[in-house]
């Protein structure tokens, strides 16, 4: 691989971080735009009160509410500083399963954006294995991206992880209408593709025109 496909696959890498860091934003802007509502109408409601007698049902669905939303930003950051952590290191033990929670999380806002649901069928007691999770994750990232693309609104994306022959296989199956089957939806080459594959010793399926994709990752590094 030369240097310009090296350059090529940083500038995705930064791309794809980069729309994983907007997602996130936009998902922590929402839940303090609730919980500010929220203690908005709380202050609003203690100006108002017109006696001693206050109906606290009331105010404890507020606190609820804000509890709730401080919760899912809670959730959403612990989900990204495990991301973040992924490109610590090159090699290091990996959990599929966790892999792709992430990506299904961190992307949520964008695939509600699209009407489309992520579906997981996730294998019970996966083995860990060795490899590098940063590159597993922007590999699925692409053909999911691909997916949000060209799939019609009120489809589903199913992700399945499973064992196959010593690997890790991620299925990745789209469920509804292919709008577009056009090229200009790839997020990276397929040289790039190969590329990352080769790195992560593992191989690719894939359905013309947008169909199932399955790639296979080995337990043990190449």
């Amino acid at each position: 691989m030369g240097n310009k496909d090296e350059q090529d696959l940083r500038f995705l890498q930064l791309r794809f971080i980069g729309k994983i860091l907007a997602g996130f934003t936009h998902e922590i802007k929402n839940h303090l735009a609730i919980v500010k509502e929220s203690a908005g109408l709380m202050d609003d409601m203690i100006k108002m009160a017109k006696s001693d007698k206050i109906d606290s049902r009331q105010y404890l669905d507020i606190i609820h509410l804000i509890e709730e939303q401080v919760g899912k930003s809670i959730e959403h950051f612990t989900y990204l500083n495990r991301f973040a952590h992924r490109m610590d290191l090159p090699l290091t033990k990996v959990n599929v399963n966790d892999c792709m929670e992430e990506l299904i999380v961190l992307l949520h806002r964008f695939a509600n954006q699209k009407r489309i649901s992520f579906e997981k069928e996730f294998q019970k007691d996966p083995q860990t294995i060795n490899s590098n999770p940063s590159m597993i994750q922007f590999l699925v990232f692409n053909f999911l991206e691909e997916l949000l693309t060209t799939l019609d609104k009120n489809s589903r994306i199913l992700i399945k992880t499973e064992p196959l022959n010593g690997s890790v296989a991620i299925r990745i199956i789209p469920k509804g209408n292919i709008l577009d089957t056009g090229t200009e939806k790839a997020l990276c080459s397929q040289e790039i593709i190969d590329y990352v594959l080769a790195m992560l010793g593992g191989t690719l399926s894939k359905q013309k025109d947008g169909g199932e994709a399955v790639i296979t990752i080995p337990v043990a590094a190449s």
